[in-house]
C-alpha cells in the first residue's frame, strides 16, 4: 500500500512539472520536435569545450538541440533550418509578417588561399562570414528565400507575382550586362598587350584600350546601381503581407 501511494506521489509531482514547464510561465520557450513546448524565465544555448552542445532553462532543465524545433529567446524568435546541434542549424526571424515570415542565418566560407605580404602560397587561410535568409509560409517549414520557392508560395497574389516578373526581367539584363562589361574589358587587355611598344631606353610603353574604360565603368556602374536597388524578392513578400493585413 506504502508502495503504491509513492508511486502516485512521484507520478503526481511528474505530471505537475511537465504541466509547470508548458503552461505558459516564463517569457522565452523550447518547443521540441514532437511539439511539446517548455517556458522559461530564462533560455541560453551552451557550447561548452569538450562536452555537447546544449539548451539550458533556468539553469536547470537541458535540452539537446537535436530535439529543439523552435525557440524563443533574448536575442529573438528562430526556427530549425537545417539538421544539427550547433546555434547555425537554426535561423532568426526578421520579419513577424501575418503570413509569411523572413528569417536569415550565417554562414562562414573558407578560402584556403588567403593573401600574404610574402608571395602566392604562404597565406593562412581567410574566412567570411554571410547570410542567407528563408521565409516560411503560414508557420510552416522554412525555404530558401529564392525566386522559384517564391513564385510558388505567392501565387495568389498578383501584386506580388508582378514584383517577382520584374525580378527575373533584372536578373536577366543585369547577366547580359555583366557578359558586356567582361567582354569590353577582356577585349581592350587583349588590345593593351597588343598595343605594348618597346621605348629607346628598353623600357616598356603600355597603351590602355579605351575598351577597358568602357568595361570598367559598365562593371563599375552596374555595382552601384545594384547596390541601391531594393530587392524585389523582398519587396515582393511585403506587399503579400500589406495586401492580407487590409
Amino acid at each position: 500500500m506504502k508502495i503504491k501511494t509513492l508511486c502516485l506521489l512521484v507520478l503526481g509531482l511528474f505530471l505537475g512539472y511537465t504541466g509547470f514547464a508548458q503552461n505558459g510561465n516564463g517569457r522565452y520557450f523550447v518547443q521540441l520536435q514532437d511539439g511539446q513546448i517548455y517556458y522559461a524565465d530564462k533560455l541560453q544555448f551552451k557550447s561548452p569545450i569538450f562536452k555537447s552542445n546544449y539548451f539550458l532553462l533556468d539553469d536547470s532543465l537541458q535540452f539537446n538541440p537535436s530535439v529543439v524545433n523552435i525557440f524563443q529567446s533574448e536575442d529573438g524568435y528562430f526556427a530549425r533550418v537545417e539538421a544539427g546541434k550547433s546555434y547555425d542549424s537554426f535561423a532568426k526571424r526578421i520579419t513577424d509578417g501575418p503570413r509569411i515570415d523572413r528569417f536569415f542565418t550565417t554562414r562562414t566560407t573558407y578560402d584556403r588561399y588567403g593573401y600574404s605580404p610574402y608571395g602566392y602560397g604562404y597565406g593562412g587561410p581567410n574566412t567570411s562570414r554571410r547570410r542567407i535568409y528563408f521565409f516560411s509560409k503560414d508557420n510552416g517549414p522554412l525555404y530558401l528565400l529564392e525566386y522559384d520557392n517564391l513564385e510558388m508560395a505567392l501565387a495568389d497574389n498578383a501584386s506580388s507575382m508582378a514584383l517577382l516578373g520584374r525580378y527575373k526581367k533584372d536578373k536577366l539584363i543585369n547577366t547580359g550586362i555583366s557578359i558586356v562589361g567582361a567582354g569590353l574589358l577582356a577585349y581592350g587587355a587583349f588590345s593593351s598587350i597588343n598595343n605594348t611598344e618597346e621605348t629607346l631606353n628598353g623600357g616598356t610603353n603600355i597603351n590602355i584600350s579605351p575598351m577597358m574604360y568602357a568595361g570598367a565603368g559598365i562593371l563599375g556602374a552596374q555595382l552601384v546601381i545594384n547596390l541601391f536597388r531594393k530587392d524585389k524578392l523582398t519587396q515582393a513578400v511585403e506587399v503579400y503581407n500589406y495586401q492580407i493585413k487590409q
